[in-house]
């Protein structure tokens, strides 16, 4: 599974259904979280065709219930491959109702695709679950920046400032020698900022003359 798995994340689709054969000859059945990282494998590798035979094949071969979590991969799938209205429709038949997930899902193939309806429709989902989740607002508004419809934008923004929605800032951490380095966006205030700059630029100009 964790092969599988890395297979899928790195978008070796292909490689990730190789290894699932390998497996199943060598008597080691698959289970649920196998599907999780073969239905994200077909998504990243735009394995269509392969993702909804995997999807049935979970129940009609191998007696594996799917969950949300398998369902939001298909969304996915169907999303990154510009198959919106299946997408849409694939949420509306889930077993179970959709959550923030699946909606968030939809959501970001809309902004890849560029359709603001249904973009608009999958937050308002999202909003009647998690009215306070920022990145909701801010997939919406980029969807509608892209569209050029800065009045919707203005709008997203200003009901953000009415219901107290913040965005938190970006944050990225390593540990080095046991302690934890934190860099936020915009942040000026570590202790070796300068040397990370100077090591920075260095590495800008190393690619530039490779």
């Amino acid at each position: 599974n964790a092969m599988i798995a890395a297979y899928a994340q790195h978008g070796f689709g292909s490689e990730a259904l190789q290894l699932l054969q390998l497996m199943q000859l060598n008597g080691v059945m698959p289970n649920d979280v196998t599907f999780v990282s073969i239905l994200s494998a077909c998504s990243h590798s735009g394995l269509l065709d392969e993702g909804y035979h995997h999807f049935a094949s979970m129940s009609e071969v191998f007696g594996i219930t799917a969950t949300a979590e398998h369902y939001a991969c298909m969304v996915d799938l169907l999303g990154r491959a510009g198959k919106l209205d299946e997408a849409v429709d694939f949420v509306n038949k889930m077993p179970f109702k959709a959550g923030t997930v699946e909606w968030m899902t939809l959501l970001g193939a809309c902004g890849m695709h560029g359709d603001v309806e249904r973009g608009k429709c999958a937050a308002q989902h999202v909003f009647d679950v998690d009215p306070q989740n920022a990145a909701t607002y801010v997939m919406l508004s980029n969807i509608y920046a892209a569209a050029s419809r800065w009045d919707d934008v203005l709008k997203v923004r200003k009901v953000m400032s009415e219901k107290g929605v913040k965005k938190e800032r970006g944050c990225s951490s390593i540990e080095v020698e046991s302690n934890v380095h934190e860099f936020f966006v915009r942040d000026r205030f570590h202790p070796q900022m300068d040397k990370i700059n100077f090591e920075l630029e260095r590495l800008s100009r190393q690619m530039e003359e490779a």
